[in-house]
């Protein structure tokens, strides 16, 4: 008896610590997916923490540089930091990109969490030049267009080893090339002259803005004022090679080309006829010298000329014969002809263009 009421009593405190054990459970793991869900900041030591936040002036009046903390080291994570960098009313400033540039890596494409922004700011709108993250390739130097740049920083609570950024600044003043591309005198009929004049696309940059031209070929392909586009994007856009264009236009808009001929009409034979009754030859054409100066006087001419031999069935019909049906009278041989073939065209301009 007294065993039967001890295995009662076990029985009754073993279904009673069970039960709570299974209650607890669930709501500690719950708690934990909570906390794990919610993405609240911590510091290094893993203490909750929340984004610091700080703005910077900086009257620019020679060189200098800012960066990320702790730069060449890997930067602190929950950083919002924003440089305001003023120079005077008739000046510029320029940025330089230290080559150990290196944030978290762009999701799809786009710097989503830790990146480096450059904008342009003045009074009536904010232009943003850039947005890089990643660590592939280096921002490219860039000149303001106005007085007033704003760089930020920012960084989220997930820890990467990398470098961060520095940017050094420097003062340029404003130079005004001329001709310059933007001057509202110079008329696109005058412009259209001046491109004409140049080969490549570093002589034209060369020309119209000597001061900022490397510049301006960097920036070629990544800059905009209408909208950002990410670094990635621009690795994998493919890169029109300009010069080569122009250089095509030039080599090959004058060049031999296939031209069917009649043959009666080519060889000035009316009495006969040739099968098959026309041939392919080499003959120049296409325009000549488009985006020069004086591509309107010039003609596009054969600079050497060889003739070549084509064999042909040729047939003599016979005066006062009628044909009859299932006989020819003609007289038909294989024979060969000679046609000209041009192997060189040249570009010939007049001095004077045509009125």
């Amino acid at each position: 008896m007294q065993l039967l009421i001890l295995l009662l009593l076990y029985a009754v405190v073993c279904a009673n610590f069970c039960s709570r054990q299974g209650t607890t459970a669930p709501a500690q793991g719950g708690s934990i997916k909570a906390l794990r869900s919610s993405n609240i900041r911590r510091d290094e030591s893993n203490h909750l923490t929340d984004l610091y936040r700080k703005e910077e002036t900086i009257s620019v009046a020679g060189n200098g540089c800012i960066h990320s903390p702790r730069f060449p080291s890997s930067y602190p994570r929950n950083l919002l930091l924003t440089w305001r960098l003023h120079s005077p009313e008739s000046t510029r400033i320029q940025l330089a990109f230290d080559n150990q540039f290196g944030l978290e890596e762009p999701e799809n494409d786009i710097c989503r969490y830790d990146f480096v922004e450059v904008e342009d700011v003045s009074e009536t709108s904010t232009v943003i030049r850039g947005r890089w993250c990643g660590h592939k390739e280096v921002p490219p130097r860039i000149t303001s267009r106005t007085n007033h740049i704003k760089i930020t920083f920012k960084s989220d609570d997930y820890f990467v080893a990398k470098p961060g950024f520095k940017i050094c600044y420097s003062l340029v003043g404003v130079s005004y090339p001329s001709p310059s591309v933007t001057d509202p005198t110079l008329t696109a009929e005058a412009l259209d002259q001046t491109i004409a004049a140049f080969d490549t696309v570093e002589d034209l940059l060369k020309h119209f803005n000597p001061e900022s031209w490397q510049e301006d070929l960097e920036n070629l392909y990544t800059d905009s004022e209408h909208h950002y586009r990410g670094r990635s994007y621009h690795d994998r856009k493919s890169k029109v090679d300009l010069d080569r264009l122009n250089d095509d236009v030039k080599r090959y808009s004058c060049t031999p080309r296939n031209y069917s001929v009649n043959l009666r009409e080519e060889l000035k034979l009316t009495n006969v006829v040739f099968f098959p009754r026309c041939l392919l030859v080499q003959r120049c054409g296409g325009n000549c010298g488009c985006g020069t100066s004086s591509w309107k006087s010039c003609t596009c001419m054969s600079g050497k000329t060889v003739k070549k031999y084509h064999e042909v069935l040729k047939f003599v019909p016979e005066a006062g014969h009628p044909r009859r049906k299932g006989r020819t009278r003609n007289n038909m041989a294989l024979v060969d002809i000679q046609l000209d073939h041009h192997e060189r065209c040249d570009c010939v301009c007049s001095s004077r263009p045509p009125r």
